[in-house]
């Protein structure tokens, strides 16, 4: 199965569909995707923070099979609680996460 990671770093909500459209699209032809938000684009992953337009795109990346990451670093930053994350985050992951994932032999980066 192929594997794709995608990369959301300091991507404002009104942007995040791209990626999210990538995501599910991915999941929906049976990769395996990881969604990773860095920056500030953790930020859109808090409960209540992200509007409906946003949400109802990760909830079809989701559905479709993708798992949503946030970055703990980016979190601190941001100060976003871990508590504070929306049911469809599937954790937290770090760089060396992240770096590892994409450097399986089948894998794949997409850089937002």
């Amino acid at each position: 199965m192929p594997r794709l990671i995608v990369v959301v770093n300091d991507v404002p909500e009104a942007q995040a569909e791209v990626p999210l459209r990538y995501a599910a699209t991915a999941a929906a032809l049976d990769a395996d995707v990881e969604l990773h938000c860095v920056g500030a684009s953790v930020a859109w992953l808090a409960r209540g923070a992200a509007g409906q337009a946003l949400l109802d795109r990760l909830r079809d990346a989701v559905d479709a099979g993708a798992r949503v990451y946030a970055c703990p670093q980016a979190l601190a930053v941001h100060g976003v609680a871990a508590d504070a994350l929306l049911p469809e985050v599937a954790g937290i992951r770090g760089a060396a996460a992240l770096l590892a994932a994409g450097f399986a032999p089948d894998a794949r980066f997409m850089n937002f």
